[in-house]
């Protein structure tokens, strides 16, 4: 109730009062002055019928009448009734008439505020989604769509979640304990050796320091091993760009001038094409991403699968324990971008796709869609292609509605036409939501516009084309490298019954496919899906790839295919090491960077002779490197094993020969066939197996189930 409601009936209450006592002040002197008879008693008023404004329409009276004063010649008993009756009917219309017009005043003014409460209220209301309506011109909704589609859920992130969900918990706690005694007893058989392998060597001595359970546990990206040494990330950091308008912000992950000393290290030890070098700086600097991954390809060519992945691991985990928090929330909105033209960035790129593939080659598909949205999300050009890992891997994860969404939104916002062989896996995804009508469509839809990709198809499933595609060949390169990178990883999906019996069915039903209606080409493999190709080392696809991306320089393996130089946004000299012209402009610096390693190496020799010294008695992690391990979190730099004659040489040798390709560009320079026949390297390969499968060959039955299942 409001207080002006409270106010009128306070007034009604009082002239209520007040008439009630007139009426008892004149009986009461009439009763001492004459006796008389006693007029009837009015009803009381209802303290509720007063709030209804108007009173009573039958007339009862909302006030006492007042009756006239007795005068000193009295009238018959008759007429003084009669008089007061009238006397009193009158004054009731006056008062009636009175209070009606003083109620109908209140509430007009009443109503008046009442109507100015109300608009301003709706003009609040209507503020509210005009300042909705600019945020969302802002942010189109094509791009909320997108965002909404790559929003990241951290716990797919974790690789251990799915294996439990898979085996349960109980079988991989087991797993783990044996794994960990097997460990233990393989460092206490070779406790007394001295030359140890590159696992043991790069665990360090037992009773290290290890990192704290909290971060282990709280990184965004990867948990943390319990093994794994103690040290900080030296030196690297994250900072936020831009915040911009469309509601996403842009990160970029920083070196500082210790790191970026140790990036100029790790780069001269790469063009020495030593790998071992590349192992001892690790020992020093065990969280220098750079360095792991290298070391991973190094434990790779040694057939230590494991290792290799636990490596990826250990970079994707210091990417994360530098996260903010802000990092965190944007990336699980989707909202999260890095710039791949950042060196620094592009690190995290090819961390996360190696350990995508140690992903798969586990089968833990929902965890590797996840880091393939993850991937694709920072930078919407898609630098790695992921799009060429998300459309199987949703297959595989029983995502079929997530990736009908994707492929309809990716459509509408991307400019790429290889999406109409991404496209054609809407038919495998239509199979698992049970949709026979709408997978036959799009299989209709495919085979016309697509028709040696659908013979390739069927050449790869060891079955006959049927007339309407037979003969039809990919007959140009852009087409022959979208063709094979989709058979080569989707083989396996097509396999299966419900699949092969569509694919038949559809493709018999329908007539001669007239390749002259088609267009001419399709539209050739980017930077981004060349780089796919050149990671994924499949020879045939790489010869379909664009030449003039394959020869760029430079070409590392902790960089593959960059950017031109022009193109990239560099923050310190050791991550444009790679690009520097060798010549005598540039060779001042080379002489400097020496210097300045020398200057390194005299300040560390007594250290590091004093350090030998008490490793001598020691068997662990002391053959292979010959250092003793590090204890210190900030040591990172200053424990670099260069007190060695033979590095000095090394050293020295390096800036003499400048202009002389590393070890890497030669073997780059032997992948891309130079100085090999056309023909050899074209089908050097052709049908070795990949080094991981998307597809088992030695299984030739197809499947059961839907696709995408397990094999039984």
């Amino acid at each position: 109730m409001s207080s002006r409601q409270l106010r009128k009936l306070q007034k009604q209450r009082e002239l209520a009062g007040n008439t009630d006592a007139a009426p008892a002040a004149e009986a009461s002197s009439s009763e001492d002055d004459s006796p008389g008879p006693v007029p009837a008693a009015k009803p009381r008023v209802s303290l509720f019928a007063a709030l209804g404004g108007d009173g009573d329409e039958n007339g009862d009276d909302d006030d006492e009448p007042e009756e006239e004063p007795q005068p000193d010649s009295e009238p018959t008993e008759q007429q003084a009734s009669q008089s007061a009756i009238k006397t009193s009917k009158k004054k009731k219309k006056k008062k009636k008439k009175a209070a009606k017009a003083k109620a109908q005043v209140e509430a007009a003014a009443e109503n008046d505020d009442e109507d100015e409460i109300d608009k301003a209220i709706l003009e609040l209301k209507l503020a509210a989604p005009r300042a909705d309506a600019s945020t969302g011109q802002a942010q189109p909704e094509p791009q909320q769509r997108i965002n909404e589609l790559l929003s990241i859920n951290t716990h797919h992130l974790r690789a251990i979640n799915e294996m439990r969900q898979l085996f349960g918990r109980e079988v991989i706690e087991s797993a783990a304990a044996e794994e960990q005694r097997e460990a233990s007893n393989t460092r206490q058989r070779r406790g007394g050796q001295q030359n140890v392998d590159l696992e043991t060597f790069l665990r360090g001595p037992p009773g290290m320091k290890k990192l704290p359970e909290v971060s282990l546990r709280r990184n965004v990206f990867i948990q943390g091993r319990e093994h794994w040494p103690r040290a900080t990330a030296g030196g690297l950091t994250m900072e936020v760009l831009e915040k911009r308008a469309d509601g996403t912000t842009e990160y970029a992950y920083v070196h500082d001038n210790r790191y970026d000393a140790v990036q100029t290290f790790f780069f001269s030890c790469v063009q020495m094409g030593d790998p071992m070098r590349i192992v001892h700086l690790l020992a020093q600097v065990p969280y220098h991403v750079s360095t792991l991954l290298q070391v991973s390809a190094v434990a790779k060519q040694d057939q230590n699968m494991a290792l290799s992945a636990e490596l990826c691991e250990r970079a994707l985990f210091t990417f994360g324990r530098v996260a903010t928090t802000a990092f965190r929330q944007d990336l699980e909105r989707g909202k999260a971008r890095l710039d791949f033209r950042r060196p620094e960035n592009r690190q995290l790129w090819l961390a996360g796709y190696h350990y995508l593939r140690s992903l798969i080659r586990k089968g833990t598909y929902r965890t590797a869609l996840e880091w393939a949205k993850l991937l694709f999300s920072f930078d919407h050009k898609d630098p790695y292609a992921m799009r060429h890992f998300l459309h199987f891997l949703a297959i595989r994860a029983y995502e079929g509605q997530w990736l009908v969404d994707f492929i309809e939104e990716l459509e509408r916002t991307s400019d790429n036409r290889d999406t109409a062989y991404l496209r054609q896996s809407l038919v495998l995804a239509k199979l698992q939501l049970k949709d026979t009508e709408g997978a036959k469509a799009e299989l209709r839809a495919g085979i016309q516009r697509l028709p040696w990709l659908y013979c390739a198809l069927y050449q790869e499933l060891n079955l006959d084309a049927p007339p309407s595609i037979w003969g039809v060949s990919a007959d140009t390169d852009a087409r022959s490298f979208w063709t094979k990178l989709y058979v080569y990883q989707t083989k396996d999906l097509w396999n299966n019954t419900a699949t092969l019996s569509l694919l038949q069915q559809v493709a018999k039903s329908l007539d001669k496919v007239e390749t002259a209606q088609l267009p001419a080409s399709d539209a050739p493999p980017d930077l981004g899906a060349t780089r796919l190709a050149y990671l994924e080392g499949q020879t045939s696809i790489i010869a379909a790839a664009p030449r003039e991306y394959l020869d760029m320089q430079p070409n590392y393996e902790f960089d593959p295919l960059p950017p031109p130089e022009e193109d990239n946004i560099f923050t310190g000299d050791g991550c444009r090491m790679p690009w520097r012209d060798r010549n005598s402009s540039t060779r001042a610096m080379d002489n400097q960077m020496e210097a300045q390693l020398r200057a390194l190496i005299e300040r560390q020799q007594a250290r590091l002779q004093a350090g030998r010294a008490n490793n001598n008695g020691q068997g662990g992690g002391a053959g292979l490197a010959g250092i003793p391990p590090d204890d210190e979190e900030n040591a990172e730099l200053d424990m670099l094993d260069m007190d060695d004659p033979e590095l000095r040489q090394d050293l020295e040798e390096h800036a003499r020969r400048a202009n002389a390709p590393g070890i890497v560009q030669t073997l780059m320079r032997m992948l891309r066939g130079d100085g090999a026949p056309e023909e050899e390297y074209a089908h050097e390969g052709e049908h070795e197996p990949a080094e991981y499968a998307y597809h088992d060959d030695s299984d030739e039955t197809p499947g059961e189930g839907p696709p995408g299942a397990w094999p039984s």
